[in-house]
């Protein structure tokens, strides 16, 4: 049987950890009181006094949920009473994440983070060496452009600047909820190595390259580490969703300033390669935007679609379809905006975007208000059968299902049907607020955010929304109740994160939809008050019209 380690990450980020050698454990939250084969965590006050057992069974470990736990056990995205435990495995149970790892027989001696200021004087001992690889390194790089493997060609420039590495490797990791899974991509050399998922873990959690040395310990007064040690090294790399991790092995007797000195090396190459897989990436990503773009916007309209939604002609059914798919159509728009980027320029781009009539409206903030009152009536009310969970107020009064339509915001210049420049502008908006509407989902961890948001007092449960316009800004502000991630945090979207960039880039800052951050706290220590802003800078949109367009776009030029 197997030998492990079971470890645990309570909801403020406490790391436990507990080698499995007796034949049953008990596992629960911490009341005072300790006895043999009872395993406690203290952060969560989610897990009952007796959560769960862990124990073996013919030669096999098992997870098994108390019959006194009030909350359930996931595993495997699946809500379950008892299942097997094998090294790698993770779940969760309250609000702490539990994994287990095989026990390694020896422990590292030595383990050293390679910070900042360690970093720079390695590298200035080594200053020839590292500016000699440096060299080199973009010069292949940029002679094996577009292979898709840019580790590959960092192997031999690393060999011949470190000659005491025995082995490399190229590592992805899958960044995500524990257990860290890793692939090997590839290795210089064949034969085993030891890498093992906590290196890995250490090494992203800290955000620098991280060196692991095995054996005997150096003794007082010594010069070197140890005649016999085997050491890893491990940087990690991180590329939009993706880890990787550029990995060294050797087994030498250097001294401390001689393997921090290899450890700054590794770091350097790894960035390198990092940032070539970051430009290379880049441009697939870009690649397969235009065409996604291109595909998406003609085929809503060829295919009928669009024609269906404009016209009010589909049934309940159709249009609820339509409705749900109205958020592609304005990213298929952005896309096209960015396109439109890289072919005009910025001032013959952005007379079309304003139209003229707008200009001059005394009422301009109160209709740019409205529209964004309309976004979220919309929202709100089309594309769902069932409410949302969490009731809504906009501006204080309570939110029904009734049908909304879009309406343009203004200053922008629509195309009446197509809502062309306006999706473009709020695709941070409509994501927000779908993201919002969806809030808890009905599958998965959502089913216990449900049950716990339930607990809350009635007034705590609310979703306020917010929209003012003024002084040459409007904003739509969302106030709602989140349950908080095991560590304390709060949960954030990726796909926001990606629009943001889009919305610095692709429109120069003119709308931004803000981060969610906690404002209160509620009758429950792990739900907070959380607010989120999208704003858009209508004012300076205006601003720069008419600076770029002058007198020809004016509203008495038409």
């Amino acid at each position: 049987m197997e030998n492990l380690v079971l470890l645990a990450v309570d909801p403020s980020g406490r790391r436990y950890e507990w080698r499995l050698s007796d034949a049953e454990y008990l596992v629960g939250r911490a009341d005072g009181h300790e006895a043999p084969g009872r395993l406690v965590v203290e952060g969560d006050p989610h897990l009952s006094r007796q959560q769960f057992r862990v124990h073996r069974h013919d030669g096999r470990w098992w997870v098994t949920r108390c019959h006194s736990a009030r909350n359930p056990l996931f595993f495997q995205g699946q809500e379950t009473d008892r299942f097997e435990l094998q090294a790698g495995d993770g779940f969760f149970t309250g609000k702490t994440r539990f994994s287990a790892l095989p026990h390694a027989d020896r422990l590292a001696t030595l383990e050293h983070t390679l910070g900042a200021q360690s970093r720079d004087r390695a590298r200035l001992r080594r200053l020839e060496d590292c500016f000699g690889a440096v060299l080199e390194l973009l010069r292949a790089l940029r002679r094996e452009a577009g292979d898709g493997a840019p580790w590959r060609t960092a192997f031999p420039v690393v060999r011949r600047v470190l000659p005491e590495v025995q082995k490399l490797a190229f590592v992805r990791v899958q960044l995500g909820p524990p257990p860290l899974r890793f692939e090997m991509l590839e290795e210089d050399e064949p034969g085993s190595c030891r890498l093992g998922a906590a290196a890995l873990e250490k090494a992203f959690q800290q955000g620098s390259t991280v060196t692991y040395l095995w054996d005997e310990p150096p003794q007082p007064g010594e010069g070197t580490l140890s005649a016999q040690a085997s050491w890893t090294i491990v940087s990690p790399i991180r590329v939009l969703d993706t880890g990787y991790a550029f990995c060294a092995f050797g087994a030498s007797y250097p001294s401390f300033d001689a393997l921090e000195e290899t450890a700054a090396v590794i770091d350097l190459a790894a960035e390198l390669v990092g940032h070539h897989l970051v430009v290379e990436q880049a441009a697939e990503y870009g690649s397969l935007l235009g065409v996604f773009g291109h595909h998406v916007g003609t085929l809503f309209k060829t295919s009928g679609a669009l024609h269906l939604w404009s016209g009010g002609e589909a049934s309940e059914p159709v249009q609820r379809v339509l409705d749900n798919l109205l958020p592609i159509w304005g990213i298929s728009q952005a896309i096209s905006l960015y396109k439109k980027q890289g072919e005009q320029e910025w001032r013959e781009l952005l007379s079309g975007w304003v139209a003229p009539g707008w200009a001059e409206r005394a009422d301009l903030a109160a209709r740019v208000a409205d529209s964004l009152r309309h976004m979220v009536r919309y929202i709100y009310g089309a594309g769902q059968a069932e409410a949302p969970f969490l009731p809504w107020t906009l501006d204080g009064e309570p939110l029904s299902g009734r049908d909304e339509r879009l309406s343009t915001l203004p200053p922008l210049c629509d195309n009446p049907v197509l809502f062309d420049k306006t999706l473009a502008f709020t695709i941070g908006l409509l994501e927000m607020l779908n993201n919002l509407r969806k809030y808890p989902e009905a599958r998965g961890a959502g089913r216990e955010d449900r049950r716990e948001l339930a607990g809350l007092e009635p007034g705590e449960k609310n979703v306020e929304v917010r929209c003012r316009a003024e002084d040459g800004e409007a904003f739509v502000e969302v106030v709602q109740p989140v349950v908080t991630d095991p560590d304390g945090g709060i949960p954030a979207s990726r796909s926001l994160e990606r629009i943001r960039t889009l919305e610095f880039r692709l429109l120069r800052g003119l709308v931004e939809t803000g981060s969610a951050e906690p404002i209160a706290r509620t009758s429950l220590p792990h739900i907070v008050r959380v607010r989120q802003r999208w704003t858009y800078r209508w004012g300076r949109l205006l601003e720069e019209w008419r600076a770029c367009c002058g007198e020809k776009a004016s509203p008495s030029a038409h």
